[in-house]
């Protein structure tokens, strides 16, 4: 499967008259220059990601919530979404024309309203993806269905292999889901044939595909001895040997830059996102939220936290070839990633 391919699928389950105005505000964003600083009069992020609790019934170890939880010292409940405190974030513009909504989480089917939450995006225009451990998914798959999510993301790891080889067939038999998997250098190095029995069993279970993401040194151990670089060939020759064995049916992420460097990502011109309280994170790549001043959705305009002075620093580093590209980003292999 192609990411072109990917996207169109979800793109089909489109509300046409809704998502006109987001459509438009995304040719705008494709068309015209990008700043270092930005105005919600030209272009609006077209991508929306939320925090929609920090609970989760797994631990991970490159997971962040945890840590977020700890460090805040709050009580889960302030974090956790309802449908009236996802409206009142989606009267920002900010948000008000994203294309595409993100249920993140900690584990998004822990929330009581999250099929309210779908359904009122759902009417609004705009596409729902979640990603989920599937834990709960089965007793929640037919009214996400019935609310209008366009896309569902099973994350698959050892802790939750015995309940999705249990459930993810009869899943897939209401709404089919895609399967997701991280990479990490010692298992593509030392076990490769657990990457290959995960594609397998994504597509022997009816998933729709299996997107990879690399590893990134995250969490509460952040371990960056797992990181997968462009010059590591094990990453070409698994890759290789799994297209070969599933056509059309994996995508891939890139590796980690090491040469030359390509800073192509548009993640802090295409995408906003926060928690339930309306603090607002940096970029898909980085654990951090916003600090000080213009960093809180409901304490500042638009336009002011669309130019939070680490949002124009990161900008101004991308823009220009000269400089190195944010210290955020050299971690990240999203870094020459153009996005869509």
């Amino acid at each position: 499967m192609t990411a072109l391919s990917y996207y169109f699928e979800m793109a089909k389950k489109a509300r046409p008259l809704k998502v006109a105005p987001k459509l438009w505000n995304y040719l705008k964003f494709r068309s015209l220059k990008r700043e270092t600083r930005m105005t919600v009069r030209r272009y609006t992020p077209q991508i929306g990601a939320l925090v929609v609790t920090m609970r989760c019934n797994l631990k991970c170890g490159y997971c962040n919530m945890a840590k977020m939880l700890t460090e805040t010292k709050k009580q889960w409940q302030e974090y956790e979404a309802t449908l009236e405190k996802v409206q009142g974030i989606f009267q920002n513009p900010l948000f008000s024309e994203c294309v595409l909504v993100d249920l993140l989480g900690g584990e998004p089917l822990l929330v009581r309203d999250l099929d309210r939450i779908v359904n009122y995006l759902s009417r609004g225009g705009h596409l729902i993806n979640t990603s989920t451990n599937g834990i709960l998914l089965a007793d929640r798959i037919a009214e996400l269905k019935k609310a209008g999510i366009s896309r569902i993301n099973v994350s698959l790891y050892e802790t939750n292999r015995a309940i999705l080889e249990r459930n993810i067939q009869n899943i897939n038999r209401v709404f089919p889901v895609h399967m997701s998997y991280v990479l990490l250098r010692s298992q593509l190095e030392h076990k490769p044939e657990a990457i290959v029995e995960a594609a397998r069993f994504a597509r022997e279970t009816g998933c729709r595909s299996i997107r990879f993401w690399m590893y990134r040194p995250m969490g509460e151990a952040p371990n960056f001895s797992e990181i997968i670089d462009d010059k590591n060939p094990a990453y070409v020759a698994v890759k290789n040997g799994i297209d070969s064995m599933f056509p059309n049916y994996c995508l891939w992420p890139p590796p980690l830059q090491t040469g030359r460097i390509h800073k192509l990502c548009p993640q802090v011109w295409q995408r906003v996102g926060c928690n339930m309280l309306g603090d607002m994170g940096i970029c898909c790549g980085s654990e951090e939220n916003l600090r000080g001043l213009h960093s809180n959705l409901f304490e500042a305009s638009a336009d002011e936290v669309f130019n939070h002075p680490r949002l124009v620093e990161m900008r101004k580093q991308l823009l220009d070839p000269k400089s190195e590209p944010p210290g955020i980003c050299k971690t990240c292999n999203l870094l020459g990633d153009p996005g869509w």
